[in-house]
């Protein structure tokens, strides 16, 4: 029995132990290690849980070679370079069906397009990948598209310094810092490939590798990088290509359009948009072109969707076929 204890001690530190002592007894939530088994090892547990198991030996009448192997390889989990990548819906690492490695210091890596299918669904949301929150309530400062001669790849949403924003999908932080014109980024890659951005922040609250859910606090707005006042920053990406957030977000409603996306690979570049778009709404600054390549479709195939050979003016409110 003292044998044994040493070589826990040894195994996981005298400080849990120390700790250990500090726990209430009578805690009937607490870990047993008589109810967690060697075959059981994809079950996580916490440094507290830990602590509980180890403490529960010192009620038991001996310590057999299987309690001691079991608290052993939870503390080699605990104290490996992978704690905070430990366990994630589908698999250690989030999307390793599209992506080959975690880049936790490169912005984006570019995919070439020419090994992106023609054309791919994507769920969005569901039981398992989890639902939409939206990064931040407020107005839009500036949409998707070309603005000043430059590409502006994601939507700013107007907010005051130290406003909360979250994260607007499960998954796990990849990048989280000081990053150029972004100023304090936080990047999230999700379970279904996509990643999402948020930047200008003025504190970052997570860490790269961290898993966190839709609706966490990940950091604070600001007025960092390359901003000409305090607002979010935010955009979508798939494989390092930017796409329309509002393509698959509604920002009035704060919702998703859809829970499944198309992802398409057209003349125009990467493009995603609802699998149930039908009909497209027009809101202010839209164009025939922008239309277009919003939905993947060349100008003339828009035209003849909506029966006219000519484009003519377009009024807010007004709807076009799009599919």
């Amino acid at each position: 029995m003292t044998r044994a204890i040493h070589i826990i001690l040894i195994a996981i530190g005298l400080p849990f132990i120390i700790k250990a002592k500090e726990e209430p007894k009578k805690d009937t939530m607490r870990l047993k290690i008589s109810s967690i088994s060697i075959s059981n090892k994809n079950k996580i547990i916490s440094k507290l849980q830990l602590i509980q198991l180890v403490d529960s030996l010192l009620e038991l009448d001996s310590i057999n070679d299987e309690a001691i192997e079991l608290i052993s390889y939870y503390n080699s989990i605990l104290n490996s370079k992978e704690t905070d990548l430990s366990h994630v819906k589908y698999g250690r690492l989030p999307a390793t069906n599209f992506y080959d490695d975690f880049d936790e210091t490169t912005i984006f890596q570019i995919t070439p397009e020419t090994e992106f299918p023609e054309s791919q669904i994507i769920k969005i949301e569901s039981d398992s990948l989890g639902i939409y929150h939206h990064p931040r309530t407020g107005p839009i400062n500036s949409k998707y598209g070309w603005r000043d001669g430059r590409m502006h790849k994601g939507i700013d949403i107007n907010l005051h310094k130290g406003d909360p924003v979250v994260a607007a999908f499960d998954g796990m932080v990849r990048i989280a810092q000081l990053k150029d014109a972004f100023g304090n980024v936080v990047i999230i890659r999700h379970y279904n490939g996509l990643e999402t951005v948020y930047a200008h922040l003025s504190k970052i609250k997570v860490k790269p590798g961290q898993v966190v859910s839709s609706g966490q606090l990940i950091g604070l707005g600001g007025n960092t990088g390359r901003s000409s006042g305090p607002h979010l920053h935010f955009e979508v990406r798939f494989k390092g290509h930017s796409i329309n957030p509002a393509s698959i977000i509604s920002f009035t409603e704060q919702k998703t359009h859809n829970d499944t996306i198309v992802i398409k690979k057209t003349k125009y570049g990467i493009c995603a948009f609802p699998s149930n778009a039908s009909i497209h709404t027009i809101e202010k600054g839209d164009t025939w072109y922008e239309i277009a390549k919003q939905y993947g479709l060349s100008m003339k195939e828009l035209c003849i969707l909506n029966n006219t050979d000519k484009r003519y003016y377009l009024k807010i409110g007004q709807k076009l076929r799009v599919n």
